[in-house]
């Protein structure tokens, strides 16, 4: 091999791994640091926020012997408290709509009260709001 064609394989060679190293996803797989974007190919913001919810309790699971189910939806302007059951397990994501696309500000078990929600950035005023209509049922 010359040395014209050694310096251009070296160089092939560094971009290919240059580029696998940068990606964010090798073979599907996302890093924790880069969020999951979900499709919005849902016309309903209820079914949306469902889909979002359950593609997040999901996105670590390979073979679930359960699916999550979700119970309740609440939404106020852009943001949604949503109630999920999940076998014996029950909890509550809630979501902001961003960009026209639902993004997780937190999920887990139990429930959420009106001062967690704010410190996740929902507005004060917004999160009373998703408490009482998610209390209310409506």
């Amino acid at each position: 091999m010359s040395l014209k064609h050694y310096r251009l394989w070296t160089i092939l060679v560094f971009t290919v791994l240059l580029v696998v190293i940068s990606s964010p996803t090798v073979n599907g797989i996302t890093s924790q640091n880069h969020p999951i974007q979900i499709a919005q190919t849902i016309e309903e913001p209820s079914e949306q926020v469902s889909q979002a919810t359950l593609d997040y309790l999901l996105a670590d699971v390979t073979e679930p012997t359960q699916q999550p189910s979700v119970t309740r939806t609440t939404i106020v302007e852009t943001y949604a408290l949503i109630t999920w059951q999940w076998g014996e397990t029950g909890g509550q994501t809630v979501l902001e709509l961003t960009d026209e696309t639902w993004q997780v500000l937190v999920s887990g078990g139990g429930a959420v009260d009106a001062a967690t929600l704010v410190s996740f950035g929902v507005p004060a005023d917004i999160a009373e709001q998703l408490m009482a209509q998610d209390a209310s049922g409506d």
